[in-house]
């Protein structure tokens, strides 16, 4: 008994060392939040509404055409602060939808636990690598917003953290199941352009959680210090991903093949922000970005109404690289070009293994077809395009089409007349709202775009309905029950005919209950049906090869 009780007790000491070593840990890696300003006057005032708008302070928050709308004006704590209090219920839902995907993806809570630790000790100095005027606009939200999680810990450290979530995504760019981050954007100005302009559309295609593109947010922001800008993102964040400022600069950035992230660095979100803030003109973008030390590889698709052109940076955590063209258009994906950093393996594979080629190779179709020089109409129309190379459709849904529904927002600016355009949902879908970026309470209702047809039609939620059966699919083939996946299947081909997961699957059931001719069959179907990825292929011509060999 005495031997049991001690090792009992031994046990318990352990355990509380263990509880001690690691709360010390937590707490000597957590990012320590900064001095409040002199001035937090912001704190002592109530919401009000005038005019359909609700106010806090110099900031508003408002809808445009279905777009919510926040008008940002003041210091960084005051817009911060603001942000939080306006925007209080859209931050909750985001944070608790964005946690309930990450448990989606990492449904074991032990690693989960082990994932969390990791990202902590990783960014553990992520405070040094952000502005200041930056970490005390979250500050701000943090005071304005109460923290719906605290079981998740310091909520300065956790809001810091979430704007380099974009960054980590970079390493699963254009992966088949997962697939958060495959962007397309283009750069047209001189002959290629109506009246000359400076024009620049993108699709946003970071396929996170719904409310990201569901409840995207236009901030139009009027710092005390810096140029005005126009940025399309989501609730809380300070961080830029598209955007032009009033000094007629665009940014946008795109992921690039990325290895798991080394050093904490600044997120790239963030040093966009500050090149709207800063830059006048290329060369101090340029500055601003060769400067940064980031997490991970990017695309940057930068544009000057002073230059009067577009270019591309190519940008590495060693290395920053800047390809321009010889024509006066110029078109970015999700792989480099520039010589070097082309040949590197990760981007090799890249352009072989994924779809950000072919892509590139659609939009310069597009591109070129047209005898009318490019305007935002058309702009629209080429970044809603569902079809692949050569015009061949093959289904709603193809991650190698520019549109494969899953856009988490699209944006058109002309750097020329100050206009930006920022798609309502669903995706690039609904009507692209108008804004001026030298005035920010111009009504510009005229100038917005329409929703695309496919919207009304109903082929767009066709599509949609498609995608959740092959998803129920899957799922039947996973426990075994191929019968039911085989139904799916057809369910799926009746609603989006000519997509080829709907054959795969087919395809897969069919080969799983032994009827060899009519598996045989889908898998020529869907490998005639263009699959995506090179990793698909191979699997559909693993299976006919083996079907094929079978007595």
């Amino acid at each position: 008994m005495k031997w049991m009780k001690r090792c009992l007790a031994g046990l318990v000491v352990l355990a509380l060392a263990g509880w001690l070593t690691g709360a010390w840990l937590l707490r000597s890696w957590t990012n320590r939040p900064p001095a409040l300003p002199a001035d937090t006057s912001v704190m002592q005032l109530e919401p009000r509404t005038e005019e359909g708008k609700v106010w806090l302070g110099n900031t508003s928050l408002s809808r445009r055409e279905g777009l919510l709308v926040i008008h940002l004006k003041g210091a960084p704590f005051e817009m911060g602060y603001a942000t939080g209090v306006l925007m209080r219920e859209q931050m909750h839902t985001l944070e608790s939808e964005f946690l309930t995907m990450v448990k989606g993806y990492v449904p074991n809570p032990a690693t989960l636990t082990v994932l969390k630790w990791y990202v902590i000790f990783q960014n553990r100095h992520l405070s040094e690598f952000v502005p200041a005027a930056y970490r005390t606009e979250i500050l701000g939200e943090t005071l304005g917003c109460p923290d719906s999680h605290p079981e998740l810990g310091n909520y300065y450290n956790r809001m810091l953290n979430y704007h380099a979530a974009h960054d980590v995504s970079y390493m699963m760019i254009d992966n088949p199941l997962v697939s958060p981050a495959g962007c397309t954007s283009f750069g047209v100005w001189g002959r290629a352009s109506a009246e000359g302009h400076l024009i620049t559309g993108r699709n946003f295609d970071w396929e996170a959680a719904d409310v990201f593109g569901r409840d995207r947010v236009v901030q139009l922001y009027e710092p005390d210090e810096g140029i005005p800008f126009i940025s399309l993102s989501w609730a809380g964040m300070v961080g830029v991903v598209s955007g032009m400022n009033r000094a007629g600069v665009s940014v946008t950035i795109n992921g690039a093949p990325s290895n798991l992230p080394g050093d904490t660095a600044t997120p790239v979100a963030i040093v966009a922000r500050e090149v709207l803030q800063r830059a006048h003109n290329l060369d101090e973008a340029l500055i601003l970005i060769r400067d940064a030390k980031v997490f991970v590889s990017t695309l940057w698709l930068l544009g000057s109404r002073a230059d009067g052109r577009f270019i591309v940076v190519e940008k590495t955590p060693h290395t920053t690289q800047v390809r321009e063209s010889d024509t006066d258009s110029i078109i970015c994906a999700n792989h480099f070009q520039t010589p070097g950093l082309r040949e590197a393996a990760p981007n090799a594979s890249q352009m072989d293994a994924a779809t950000s080629v072919a892509r590139g190779e659609r939009l310069a179709e597009l591109l070129g077809q047209s005898a009318s020089p490019l305007d935002p109409e058309r702009a629209a129309a080429m970044l809603r395009d569902r079809a692949l190379r050569g015009g061949v459709f093959a289904g709603n849904g193809h991650r190698a089409s520019l549109n494969a529904f899953i856009a988490t927002h699209s944006t058109i600016m002309d750097l020329t007349s100050g206009l930006f355009w920022a798609a309502s949902p669903p995706h690039q879908l609904g009507r692209f709202v108008a804004f001026d970026v030298g005035d920010f309470s111009r009504d510009c209702s005229a100038l917005s775009l329409s929703a695309d047809p496919v919207v009304a039609s109903g082929e767009f939620e066709r599509g949609q309905q498609a995608r959740r059966l092959l998803e129920e699919g899957r799922a039947a083939m996973a426990r075994g029950d191929a019968d039911a996946a085989l139904a799916l299947g057809g369910k799926a081909e009746a609603l989006n005919p000519g997509f080829y997961q709907n054959a795969r699957l087919r395809g897969q059931a069919l080969r799983a209950l032994g009827r060899t001719a009519e598996a045989i069959q889908a898998i020529q179907a869907a490998l005639g049906a263009h699959p995506a990825f090179m990793e698909e292929r191979l699997e559909l011509e693993r299976w006919l090869a083996e079907l094929e060999g079978s007595p």
